[in-house]
């Protein structure tokens, strides 16, 4: 090989901006669906900062995006298991290790969320589909692709 890899120092620190926030009705994490695919019938708003807006262009109402976001509101408690246990294995004394796992306590607190457009605005997009509580800040959106974002068919996740 021409090019070694390159691997980052263990003690790499890395710097992300929000591109704006997510207002719901939920205030703590206890309060938010799951999942985001659970909660089509909640509503909520990516508020976002003027700078970013123009890239709000070529969205649609009816669409699938994935919000990344960071989840503020976990502690340092909360946020650093390595193993842990399972929503359904509650009472079960089992444990996993934490990316076998959709739990949102991980160490670096970026969020995953499946959800639709109801309506793109200039700064701003309404959507259903909420897990994240209010305040979250949104770190990018990107729009779902079925042909990207499904594995191939007959493959099981």
């Amino acid at each position: 090989m021409k090019n070694a890899p390159v691997h980052p120092d263990t003690d790499m620190t890395m710097s992300v901006s929000p591109i704006g926030y997510v207002t719901t009705d939920f205030q703590r994490p206890q309060e938010a669906p799951p999942q985001a695919t659970m909660a089509y019938g909640s509503r909520g708003r990516v508020v976002v900062f003027e700078r970013f807006a123009g890239g709000l262009e070529g969205l649609f109402s009816g669409q699938h995006v994935w919000l990344l976001s960071w989840l503020h509101s976990q502690t340092d408690q909360e946020a650093a298991p390595l193993k842990l246990t399972p929503r359904g294995w509650a009472g079960t004394g089992r444990t996993t290790g934490v990316y076998s796992t959709r739990t949102p306590n991980r160490h670096n607190r970026i969020g995953l969320s499946l959800v639709r457009i109801r309506e793109v605005h200039a700064a701003a997009l309404d959507f259903e589909g909420v897990d994240l509580v209010d305040g979250t800040p949104v770190l990018d959106i990107k729009p779902y692709s079925h042909g990207s974002d499904t594995p191939p068919s007959g493959e099981q996740g």
